[in-house]
């Protein structure tokens, strides 16, 4: 049978938008050995602006990073989280 999904997108990051992701994103302060995040397209794309995410920049080092949702309910659905 066919099964129908709700599309509804409640957070989506394409870091477009040069330093500004600083704002929207809370590095993680807790620990030693911490490494800093950085934008960057990586060694392997199509596009160098579309393709720009968060990369770990130091090797031998702990990342943890966060940012917030706005409020919402997944009661009696499923939760998809996907990331590219």
């Amino acid at each position: 049978g066919l099964i129908s999904a709700d599309p509804t997108v409640y957070f989506k990051e394409e870091f477009n938008d040069g330093d500004a992701w600083k704002e929207r994103w809370v590095e993680s302060t807790k620990g030693d050995n911490l490494g800093k995040f950085v934008l960057s397209a990586g060694k392997f794309y199509g596009d160098a602006e579309k393709s720009k995410g968060l990369q770990t920049s130091e090797d031998a080092r702990f990342y943890g990073i966060s940012a917030k949702f706005d409020p919402f309910t997944n009661e009696d659905k499923t939760l998809v989280i996907q990331f590219t």
